[in-house]
């Protein structure tokens, strides 16, 4: 699901937020330093804020989803994993925010009378298209805690719910 590619076009993001966060940022204090050498009292203090705003908005609108991102493929990559084989349930319609990093939430029963106990919840990258999993399917989940670092279909599941071997 993630490949050195990955991480480095996260890695490229985070510098374009950065620099998004810093240029315009360095112009506006250049601008109030020019400002209070001429004595322009209120439109140092002007650019001073603006600065400081956009500086605020951009690092915690741009600058730390790219890195919460850049982290999780990393961890997706490097982190110690856990692998889970059951069938696919359901997934959430909508995505959910887990640090700062977009998911969908999906669930897998791991055990072998379709106990809700054994029911698993795992997150699927909401960056990543989504699977065309069908309620039985078969997958093994490669995960780093409940985020899902590659997945697989072992089996399908027939249109009357039985599964079907995949021979992919």
């Amino acid at each position: 699901m993630y490949d050195e590619n990955d991480l480095s076009k996260a890695a490229a993001a985070a510098k374009r937020a950065r620099i998004l966060m810093l240029v315009p940022a360095g112009l506006l204090i250049a601008l109030a330093i020019w400002t209070f050498v001429v004595r322009i009292k209120w439109l140092t203090i002007l650019l001073t804020a603006l600065a400081g705003c956009w500086m605020i908005f951009v690092y915690h609108m741009k600058l730390v989803p790219q890195r919460a991102y850049q982290e999780h493929i990393r961890s997706a990559l490097r982190a110690p994993k856990k692998e889970a084989e059951g069938r696919y349930l359901r997934m959430e319609a909508t995505p959910v925010e887990r640090n700062n990093v977009m998911y969908y939430a999906f669930y897998l029963n791991v055990g072998e009378k379709l106990d809700p106990e054994d029911d698993r919840l795992f997150y699927y990258d909401a960056l990543k298209p989504l699977p065309d999993w069908r309620d039985g399917d078969r997958l093994h989940v490669t995960s780093y805690d409940k985020f899902v670092s590659s997945c697989q279909v072992v089996s399908r599941a027939d249109a009357a719910g039985s599964p079907e071997v995949s021979h992919a």
